[in-house]
């Protein structure tokens, strides 16, 4: 049964732009603005962690996830339901910045240390490469938001729904690449300004691959200290849940039909209905016919497909056909 939300619910008016990760293109199912009594969305995540999550009028359902699997349309498409249940929606990549942790903060395999060093570095180079002006704004979203759901609902150990995805790994740092293409040039150049057969090398040279292989360690298990490798995973029906004291995690592969996403959420956070809005989708952006051209023309060499695809996470959530099918794409012997 669905209990209805009160009209004047505090919501996030959705921007336009797809200028963040945060943000997303509005589709047409939704006919353009969200309703005018939704709010602007920095006032709705700071009121939603800082406020919303103590007066526990509804169980926080918060989309802890790596990026570009999908997550802006479920956080948009939850933010439309009516149903009570959803009255309280947060997301997140990280609580506090890899920039300030060390490699032993983090439950990742000893195996996996020297990507986990790699993904620290960048991102402290990262953030060396912001303007003092950016580096305010982010400091403010981390101190105010990101930092504000862990400390009010996962240190407190507060009742959570939790929702992850996971995505074949190649395809997520390709979106990925695109979304943070800034972060590994100092030329001057925009995205636009480089030929494919740069933007290739580029990726291929500079870029760290790592993030989807150890995220789900790095982040998910040392904050929330839920292994999603403890038990096997239904490869076949792409979704589980798992409880891990007061929190109830979904894992949920990206690659699955959104009917199926749709009913496993509904299902998980215990409405009859979901309709799933797409959101922040990278071939839709101002780069999207080079992101295009990008997959269609990039050939990865063995080994980086043996690095990818023997990982701990490829072969825990992927079938060996599934990642015999993905090799012979990114390789291109499958004629694509």
């Amino acid at each position: 049964m669905v209990v209805r939300k009160p009209s004047l619910s505090l919501k996030v008016q959705e921007k336009r732009s797809d200028s963040s990760s945060f943000s997303g293109s509005t589709s047409a199912r939704s006919g353009g603005h969200l309703p005018w009594y939704w709010v602007n969305r920095p006032v709705y995540e700071y009121f939603a962690a800082n406020i919303g999550v103590r007066l526990g009028r509804s169980k926080p359902i918060l989309i802890y996830q790596m990026g570009k699997v999908g997550s802006s349309s479920i956080r948009n498409s939850l933010f439309r339901c009516r149903a009570m249940q959803t009255g309280l929606v947060l997301m997140s990549h990280e609580f506090y910045p890899a920039r300030h942790r060390q490699v032993s903060d983090l439950a990742v395999d000893p195996g996996d240390s020297r990507d986990a060093e790699r993904e620290i570095a960048h991102a402290r180079q990262a953030y060396k490469r912001l303007s003092v002006r950016q580096r305010i704004g982010l400091r403010f979203r981390e101190k105010l938001y990101s930092e504000m759901i862990y400390n009010n609902v996962v240190r407190k150990r507060k009742p959570a729904k939790i929702i992850t995805l996971v995505r074949e790994p190649i395809g997520n740092n390709i979106s990925m690449f695109f979304q943070t293409f800034d972060e590994y040039v100092d030329s001057g150049r925009g995205l636009a300004d480089y030929e494919i057969d740069e933007l290739v090398a580029v990726f291929l040279d500079r870029y760290v691959h790592s993030r989807p292989l150890i995220w789900l360690d790095a982040e998910l298990r040392t904050t929330l200290g839920i292994d999603v490798y403890a038990a096997p995973f239904p490869i076949e029906r792409g979704h589980v849940t798992i409880r891990g004291g007061p929190f109830e995690l979904l894992v949920l592969k990206c690659e699955l039909s959104d009917s199926e996403k749709e009913s496993a959420i509904a299902g998980f956070v215990g409405i009859d209905d979901l309709k799933l809005i797409r959101s922040n989708v990278t071939k839709n952006k101002d780069h999207g016919r080079q992101y295009e051209e990008f997959r269609r023309r990039i050939k990865l060499p063995d080994s980086y497909l043996d690095y990818v695809y023997g990982s701990k996470y490829a072969r825990f959530f992927y079938s060996d056909a599934e990642r015999a099918k993905f090799r012979a794409h990114w390789s291109r012997r499958d004629g694509s």
